[in-house]
């Protein structure tokens, strides 16, 4: 039987905010559809640390993937173009095409993008090389590390596939990511004194405050039901 708050002394007043109270077996059960709750468990969810990929000291198994923290990442060789504008990528995967030659080249620098008379570095020389990293989950990317990366360099900057402004992206390394997320971000050369290799990249996979709603709404159900069955 549906109890009034009033009636359950032996439960917190901290508790009784948007409660469902009632009495079986002379026990009174609380389930609890509090804000604070709820935020406990957006809490608990959002608790993931960031995980740094370093390309340098670990490296891709034959699937050209690695996980670190549980989040896996892989990794492809493609191409995009830089005419007309906006940029845009023409193969992400050249493995799965004829089309393009390009393969992930790894060492002891990080990774690069290799292909015929092309050399294992991301660079423009002969057509624009794009190395993509694709992950398991959606993160947000925090910072880029580049291993041979000077004044002369820049990068084009894709996230799930679409151009991020702006183009021509040069500066310090690292180089700050913070602001965006998304479950594949890829890196492009199309000037030929572009030539460098992507030495680590540090993320964090996103908290999804839905699965903590879920419960508590599940909570609620239940509460439901055991009134139904009372009744």
């Amino acid at each position: 039987m549906l109890q009034k708050a009033q009636n359950a002394k032996r439960i917190p007043p901290a508790l009784l905010h948007r409660c469902f109270i009632f009495e079986e077996s002379g026990k009174v059960q609380v389930f609890k559809t509090s804000y604070a709750a709820a935020a406990a468990v957006m809490l608990i969810g959002g608790s993931a640390s960031a995980a740094t990929f370093d390309f340098t000291s670990s490296s891709l198994d034959s699937n050209n993937q690695l996980t670190v923290g549980g989040v896996t990442v892989t990794a492809y060789a493609g191409v995009y173009r830089d005419f007309p504008n906006p940029d845009k990528i023409l193969h992400t995967d050249c493995s799965t095409t004829f089309s393009c030659d390009r393969s992930v080249y790894q060492g002891s620098h990080g990774l690069g993008v290799a292909g015929f008379l092309d050399g294992p570095y991301i660079d423009g020389a002969l057509g624009n090389d794009l190395l993509t990293l694709s992950f398991n989950q959606t993160v947000d990317f925090s910072e880029v590390a580049f291993s041979f990366w000077d004044s002369w360099d820049s990068f084009d900057l894709f996230i799930d596939g679409e151009l991020v402004s702006p183009e021509e992206r040069s500066g310090p390394n690292p180089y700050p990511l913070s602001g965006l997320s998304g479950t594949s971000i890829s890196f492009g050369a199309d000037a030929w004194n572009d030539s460098y290799k992507l030495a680590s990249i540090t993320v964090a996979p996103v908290p999804v405050p839905a699965a903590g709603l879920m419960l508590l709404g599940g909570l609620g159900g239940l509460a439901a039901l055991r009134r139904k069955k009372k009744s």
